[in-house]
């Protein structure tokens, strides 16, 4: 599934900062060019820490291109929504 295989390019390139915990979410939004390049990614609703905020943004940032679908099951992956959690990107 492509959100499985976008969580685990994620986890490869994000750095965890020391105050996330488990429980915290970030909510991202990431908009892709076809082929999974980032064109941008933003904070919809905080963590509540800005640290964990900001590395959520980087790990996509540095996941770019992601693996996402090619042809018509890409349109969902233009704009989409991403749940953030620390405990999915166990590493």
């Amino acid at each position: 599934e492509a959100v499985a295989a976008i969580k685990s390019a994620l986890a490869a390139k994000w750095q965890r900062p020391p105050s996330a915990r488990n429980g915290m979410v970030v909510e991202l939004q990431i908009q892709l060019l076809p082929g999974g390049d980032v064109q941008g990614v933003t904070v919809v609703k905080s963590s509540g820490d800005k640290t964990l905020d900001a590395s959520a943004v980087s790990a996509v940032q540095n996941a770019s291109p992601l693996p996402v679908p090619s042809g018509k099951a890409f349109d969902k992956f233009r704009r989409f929504i991403l749940h953030f959690r620390p405990e999915d990107l166990r590493l």
